[in-house]
Parts: C-alpha cells; sequence; structure tokens
C-alpha cells in the first residue's frame, strides 16, 4: 500500500491516479492537513510513503513520521534537495528522493524502483563537504542563534553568562570556518531543514507539545562548502552582539 501525500490536492489526485493505473498498488490518499499525517499512517501502515515536502516539515516532523511506521519506505517528493537535508535525514533511516517535474513514465519507474529494493539515498556526503560535530551547548547555542535571539537572551535561556556565551560564539567560529554570527546562523538554518523556529522565551528544550511547530536541536552541521579561511586570529567584533 501506498500512501501519497500532497498540500497541493491536484497533484496528490494525480500521483495517486498514475500509480494506480500500473495495477500493482494500493492507493490513499492521505489527509489534506499535515497534522493529520501521522496518525493516519499510524492507522493503515503503509509500505511506502510519497510526501510531498512542504515548508511546515522539520526534521523532528521526519522522525516522528518514522517512528510512527519503522518498516515503511519514505520518499521525499519535490523539485530539488539540499546537500543539507539528505545529509541531516540519514540519521533518520532509509529515507528516498524523487524528483518532481519528470515525465509519467519516470516518476512510475522511481517508484516501482523504491518498491522493489532500490537503494535509498547516497552513502556518502558530498563532494567537498564537511561534517562538524557539535556538543549539547553548542548545538542548543546555534539553535537560538538562528531564532534571532541576542546573546543576553541566549544565556537567560541556557543558564549561562553573556561573557561564556561569547566564549562559545568565538569557538564555534573557528570550528566552523564561519566570519561572524551572522554566517553561523546560516549554517545552522540550512542543517535545520525546513519550517519556522520556536522558543517559549525561558526553556532551550522543546517540548513535546511543541513538537509540530519547532525545530529539532542540531546534532551536527553539514558545510557543504567550507569556509575555513586564513587569519582567522583576528575574529570579527559581531561575537560581543
Amino acid at each position: 500500500m501506498i500512501l501519497v501525500y500532497s498540500d497541493e490536492g491536484v497533484l496528490a489526485t494525480g500521483a495517486a491516479s498514475l500509480l494506480l493505473s500500473t495495477g500493482r498498488f494500493d492507493v490513499v490518499l492521505a489527509e489534506a492537513e499535515l497534522s493529520s499525517l501521522i496518525p493516519q499512517v499510524e492507522s493503515i501502515t503503509p509500505d511506502l510513503i510519497l510526501l510531498g515536502l512542504t515548508s511546515e516539515m522539520t526534521l523532528g516532523f521526519f522522525s516522528a513520521l518514522r517512528q510512527s511506521s519503522p518498516t515503511a519506505r519514505i520518499i521525499l517528493w519535490d523539485r530539488q534537495f539540499s546537500d543539507e537535508l539528505v545529509e541531516q535525514t540519514r540519521e533518520l533511516g532509509a529515507i528516498w528522493f524523487l524528483q518532481r517535474g519528470r515525465s509519467g513514465e519516470e516518476f512510475l519507474n522511481g517508484v516501482l524502483g523504491i518498491a522493489s529494493g532500490a537503494e535509498p539515498i547516497p552513502q556518502s556526503a558530498p563532494e567537498g563537504s564537511t561534517r562538524v560535530t557539535l556538543t549539547p551547548r553548542e548545538a542548543q547555542l546555534i539553535t537560538l542563534l538562528v531564532q534571532g535571539l541576542r546573546n543576553k537572551e541566549i544565556g537567560a535561556c541556557l543558564g549561562i553568562t553573556e561573557g561564556t556565551v561569547r566564549i562559545y560564539l568565538t569557538k564555534l567560529f573557528v570550528k566552523v570556518g564561519a566570519r561572524d554570527r551572522f554566517e553561523l546562523a546560516v549554517f545552522g538554518l540550512k542543517n535545520m531543514n525546513c519550517g519556522h523556529a520556536f522558543w517559549d522565551g525561558h526553556n532551550a528544550f522543546v517540548t513535546d507539545v511543541d513538537q509540530d511547530r519547532a525545530r529539532p536541536i542540531l546534532r551536527s552541521l553539514l558545510l557543504v562548502e567550507p569556509k575555513r579561511r586564513k587569519g582567522y586570529a583576528n575574529l570579527p567584533q559581531a561575537v560581543g552582539e
């Protein structure tokens, strides 16, 4: 059984019709509301989930979807995929990627190949990329930085002083190869996929209640084009914002 989801109803209906035309699949159209998708997955236990990407989907959502159906093959469906998305979702288990905009025959061949056991995402990181492992505190700090918090607010959120935040930022600039806090935030934002950041004003950790509108805490950064440069002994003054 294949469960098809897209926030574009016509697109989902067309994909479902193509899949049904093969005579090889039972096909179910998912409800339009994204919040109902995981309960629907749990109720019908599909073999394949064709998932049209939307701006509401976070890595936390993908993780919850994987937990709701550990054996289902999840196919992310969009026009293009960032290297950061491919690398970060690898940690969630087998996930496949299928591009939109191709012919109906190419679409069917892609789904049939995945259904028949084709290999999922690439087994190596993109050429020229570097993965940087973050400590839990570094991950929390970058997550809050992405949300636009200043050093004083980050310190209050994490229970550390503003000076300690500056020390962490200085070390992160060198570790990641970022020129300033803006570039560090961009690295973090790209690795957090899509959706909107959420902070409750007091707690750096996301609660279950807020899972659907939050980004997960980062565990690592994928630097597709590492920007390590000479002269990092003279770091910018943006640390102290």
